[in-house]
């Protein structure tokens, strides 16, 4: 196997129009010049494992969907630009950026048409594995962080664990350590990111929850709370902190009552079509917005109209 599979700085430039894909089913490595990928299924905790781990320079406009595949996937861009999809809502994303794929997300992603991007990326899970995430920055709702370390530490340890194709006892501990590794380095990056951000505060945080409550209910259909976040000026993590000690939830769920209760009454006063009422709520997806919706009252959207129907009629 190929030990210099993409030279410095992080790709080759030159690549056959059509290429066989190699595969070794011994140790489940698939690789052409472009791209190498480690499926892997053993574990020595069910607390966190890797399930695989590559580095791929993608060709332009090259589109990924992940049609609801497990574990959480952490790919760090090496190079170029491209563009996240979670649930309807697009990012642009550049080099010295994260993104994260989570497990129930409807996500898709794709390599920019000028600049395709290349990324090298693990993927994880185990009873503690969405922990990791949340301590790397990835709560719900954010996907995208700034790269705080530099990115040529996540790609060697990519390449460690490629280069090592012994399937031996020793080998699945290496494997488990150097994922261990890149997690911690995704945390010790987000933690940086905090340490600049909360060197100050200009004003006191009743002020800031006071603020962002007004703002979500004045926005609910239009904003995420990074975007309420960045509003105020301040981190979404401090953002959390000071909301759910003060009002007694996260800023997340607030945003989520906040349109569910709209939903509520745009079902109860009016004839407009679920679809439309998704989108005035802030859901482009109709099936996202139903399922939620299902999750919170234990009712679809459709059976609450109902309800509601029959009530009125009776009263």
């Amino acid at each position: 196997m190929k030990t210099d599979y993409i030279p410095k700085p992080f790709f080759i430039n030159d690549i056959g129009a059509a290429e066989v894909m190699r595969v070794n089913d011994e140790t489940k490595m698939y690789e052409t010049t472009k791209y190498r990928c480690l499926v892997y299924s053993k574990r020595i905790s069910d607390d966190i494992y890797l399930r695989l781990c590559g580095v791929e320079h993608c060709i332009a406009d090259y589109k990924f969907t992940t049609l609801e595949r497990s574990g959480y996937h952490l790919h760090v861009i090496l190079e170029g630009k491209g563009v996240l999809c979670v649930d309807g809502k697009e990012q642009h994303l550049h080099f010295g950026q994260m993104f994260m794929t989570k497990p129930g997300e409807d996500t898709w992603y794709k390599a920019d048409t000028e600049d395709p991007w290349v990324y090298c990326w693990m993927a994880f899970d185990g009873n503690r594995a969405r922990e990791c995430a949340e301590k790397a920055g990835f709560f719900d709702g954010i996907n995208v962080l700034d790269c705080h370390v530099d990115p040529q530490n996540f790609y060697s340890l990519v390449q460690r664990m490629l280069n090592q194709e012994e399937l031996t006892t020793s080998s699945v501990f290496m494997r488990t350590g150097l994922l261990l590794e890149y997690i911690w380095l995704a945390i010790d990056s987000y933690a940086d990111s905090e340490a600049e951000v909360h060197k100050s505060h200009e004003y006191h945080a009743d002020g800031y929850v006071e603020y962002a409550a007004n703002f979500i209910c004045a926005n609910f259909a239009n904003v995420t709370i990074s975007s309420v976040a960045k509003h105020i000026g301040i981190h979404r993590s401090y953002l959390t902190t000071i909301f759910k000690k003060r009002i007694g939830i996260s800023p997340q769920e607030y945003l989520l009552q906040c349109r569910l209760r709209h939903a509520c009454k745009l079902l109860s006063e009016t004839n407009n079509p679920i679809q439309e009422i998704a989108r005035n709520v802030g859901y482009d997806n109709p099936l996202t917005f139903s399922k939620i919706f299902k999750s919170y009252y234990g009712i679809s959207p459709r059976a609450f109209r109902e309800q509601q129907k029959t009530k009125s009629q009776g009263e």
